[in-house]
């Protein structure tokens, strides 16, 4: 029942691909420590959640899942299209295919922040929880920057690899 909403795949896959370029502990750092930092940082310079914020977050999460769609259907039609051609540019098609992997996580990742920031709202507007408790909002707040953050580190790793697809590639 449950195999129809298992996302690990795609998790495993994504992973896969960090592996085949970084070191184990760069990968930590990069999409777990960093995260982590920024988290704790903004959460100690008391930088928590508004209801603004959390309304702009949900907007630019969003925008960022209809671009993410955008170009995994993009993706999808050059992985497709290079698959017939007789070249020998097996790292440009590794590219791709890695590429693929990163933006279906990507949009994993962008989901799970726009679900998030929806309960937020919810909890927030329930008549029966109007006292917010600081505990609740520091949790929120934490789990928010982190997944903002670790979705960012992500974004910045597909920007890189598509300019490498775009700029030295002849698919």
């Amino acid at each position: 029942m449950f195999t129809l909403i298992n996302d690990l795949p795609i998790i495993r896959k994504h992973y896969g691909t960090l592996s085949e370029e970084a070191k184990p502990q760069f990968i930590i750092i990069l999409f777990f420590i960093i995260p982590i930092v920024v988290s704790f940082t903004l959460i100690v310079t008391n930088r928590l959640l508004t209801y603004e914020s959390v309304g702009a977050l949900l907007t630019a999460f969003a925008v960022f899942t209809g671009l993410l769609l955008n170009v995994i259907f993009i993706l999808f039609d050059v992985v497709d299209k290079s698959n017939g051609k007789k070249t020998n540019q097996h790292d440009m098609k590794m590219l791709l295919r890695n590429l693929y992997a990163n933006s279906m996580y990507a949009l994993l990742i962008s989901t799970a922040n726009l679900t998030l920031l929806i309960i937020i709202i919810i909890v927030g507007d329930a008549p029966e929880i109007k006292i917010r408790s600081i505990e609740l909002v520091t949790i929120s707040s934490g789990i928010v920057y982190f997944g903002i953050t670790h979705f960012l580190m992500n974004l910045l790793m597909i920007f890189r690899r598509l300019y490498i697809l775009l700029y030295h590639s002849n698919l």
